[in-house]
């Protein structure tokens, strides 16, 4: 469990660190800079763990708000990723129809 937690801060001290040192004139509005895609990718990967182990003990409202959170980190890094042009061409985010590959027992 400590090394989760490790390269959780380290994500996140890598993105703090990126964000403090670009200037709004170096990147553009709509585009997330490369760390940020790197922490949602990560994230919506551990809420997709975290999710599968609601599921198996049962925890119904808890793996909906997880697949909502993993919802939302899979937007995110879609729209960032086609406009910086890293992962969605690759395919590492399954697809954009919400109703393939459910698994959660609330859909």
């Amino acid at each position: 469990m400590g090394g989760i937690i490790q390269e959780s801060r380290a994500a996140l001290s890598r993105y703090t660190r990126a964000a403090s040192s670009e200037s709004a004139a170096e990147v553009p509005s709509r585009v997330a800079p490369r760390e940020a895609l790197e922490v949602a990718r990560y994230l919506t990967d551990m809420t997709a763990q975290l999710e599968a182990m609601a599921v198996a003990a049962r925890l119904d409202l808890l793996a909906y708000f997880l697949s909502m959170a993993k919802a939302e980190g899979e937007l995110f890094i879609r729209g960032n990723a086609q406009a910086d042009g890293s992962g969605a061409e690759s395919g590492e985010i399954g697809p954009v129809d919400p109703e393939a590959d459910s698994d959660n027992p609330l859909d």
